[in-house]
């Protein structure tokens, strides 16, 4: 019966009053555009923000601060720093407890290929650049001028592209110097996109794998197969806040204390009688004219504008919270943190640091398993499957001697068992047989 409803109202051109027919949505959507603005936001370079959004038209005529203020000389024009810090602060707590990465059967070849790619630091900027841009990928390649074993490099997602088929990633794209290098699960194949530029030979294998690897934390919402920055959302309270920082600087600059100077009172040359030269700070008065009547007060004259800190200050701070909001902590970036909270309430004050945090570890467990094995499939030169462990440390924990005591009273209530005791303490800093030997030396005391 509801295809025949269908089909009389198509006859009759009866519209739903929920359809969106008719209705143009006008979007400034484009990743390339998207990236390109995040990176120029993790740079922090205000010549370069005010390049960008001075020609960028958002449809709305929402001119933001870097568009308008960006070309008027008499403002000065500051940045915050917060979308740099933001990166490399959530950089610096996910990888400063990355405990390595472990391979049950290849241990020592890993730890090879690790050290001859430099793959803690790579790691680090990978971390960077995802977080900023939203996404890339890692490349493994071999170059037997350089080593015999992979080469691990690693792309934003400035330069490469996904190519998916049915939701299944086919290809791996990476673009640079004018060519377009494709990867998939038989080999590269090579594309030039610039007129001079010569085309390399194409490459196959039979390993079955592709020999790259995309790395993203969170799904981009608008654009399907896309790494999501964590700027997503963030850069119109990115603008704000500088503005409020350059308004806060242009009202210091208006509120110096002004005199009032009597020309006859003017510090002059004793022999020329012109005025002396001062430094620019110095020469912060107006001069007036001398009043020749009787009883005149021609004395100088300070006059204090009043700068309203406050409004300025709790302007500051709205813009702040919501630049950080679901994003970072501000008192992770030690911003607002009071010294006497205790460790239970400056782990509270973090849980958003702490959530961001989870959701960048899952992501990189997942990437770096598959990277690690992809790497070994390619130096073996065939396929299968290798057991990877990539192990992480806690963040924000209580104190070794806070533990002894809260773990000390559930051991004394019977809740919490001597290898259980062992593990929390010492975790992965403790061999198994370590751990096994503690256990039994307290089971025998």
């Amino acid at each position: 019966m509801g295809w025949v409803k269908n089909k009389m109202r198509s006859w009759l051109e009866i519209v739903p009053i929920d359809s969106v027919a008719g209705v143009a949505v006008l979007s400034d959507a484009d990743f390339e555009r998207e990236v390109f603005r995040n990176k120029i936001w993790h740079r922090g370079m205000p010549a370069e923000l005010a390049g960008f959004y001075g020609g960028v038209d958002d449809l709305v005529g929402n001119r933001s601060f870097w568009a308008e203020g960006g070309r008027n000389p008499k403002i000065r024009k500051m940045h915050s720093g917060l979308p740099a810090l933001m990166v490399d602060v959530l950089a610096d707590v996910t990888l400063g407890d990355f405990l390595g990465i472990k391979v049950c059967d290849n241990e020592e070849l890993w730890g090879e290929i690790a050290l001859e790619n430099g793959f803690d630091g790579l790691l680090a900027r990978a971390v960077r650049t995802v977080l900023a841009l939203g996404d890339g990928a890692f490349r493994i390649s071999f170059d037997g001028d350089l080593s015999p074993l992979p080469i691990i490099e690693f792309f934003g997602g400035d330069g490469v592209r996904f190519n998916y088929h049915r939701g299944r990633l086919c290809e791996v794209v990476f673009i640079h110097d004018g060519v377009e290098e494709i990867y998939h699960k038989n080999g590269i194949r090579y594309e030039v996109t610039r007129e001079g530029v010569q085309k390399p030979a194409d490459i196959t294998h039979d390993l079955g794998v592709i020999l790259a690897v995309p790395v993203l934390f969170d799904e981009n919402p608008r654009f399907a197969g896309r790494g999501k920055s964590v700027y997503d959302g963030k850069t119109h309270a990115f603008d704000a806040l500088d503005e409020v920082i350059s308004q806060w600087v242009d009202a210091l600059r208006d509120g110096r204390v002004q005199k009032y100077i009597p020309s006859g009172m003017l510090p002059r040359d004793p022999k020329t009688g012109e005025m002396r030269g001062m430094s620019g700070f110095e020469t912060r008065f107006v001069q007036t004219q001398m009043d020749l009547a009787e009883g005149a007060d021609n004395g100088v004259k300070v006059v204090q504008p009043t700068i309203d800190t406050n409004a300025l200050e709790v302007s500051f701070a709205g813009f702040l919270n919501l630049a950080l909001q679901g994003i970072i902590a501000p008192a992770t970036l030690g911003i607002d943190l009071k010294r006497n909270d205790n460790a239970a309430a400056q782990r509270e004050r973090e849980k958003a640091t702490l959530y961001t945090r989870g959701r960048i570890i899952d992501g990189l467990r997942r990437v770096l398993s598959q990277l690690v094995n992809t790497v070994l499939i390619a130096h073996g030169g065939e396929n299968g499957t290798h057991q990877v462990t990539v192990e992480f440390g806690e963040y924000a924990t209580p104190t070794f001697d806070a533990q002894i005591e809260s773990i000390a009273k559930g051991v004394a209530a019977g809740i919490i068992s001597h290898h259980t005791a062992v593990n929390q303490l010492y975790g992965d800093t403790w061999t198994d047989e370590q751990k096994a030997a503690e256990v039994e030396r307290l089971r025998g005391e």
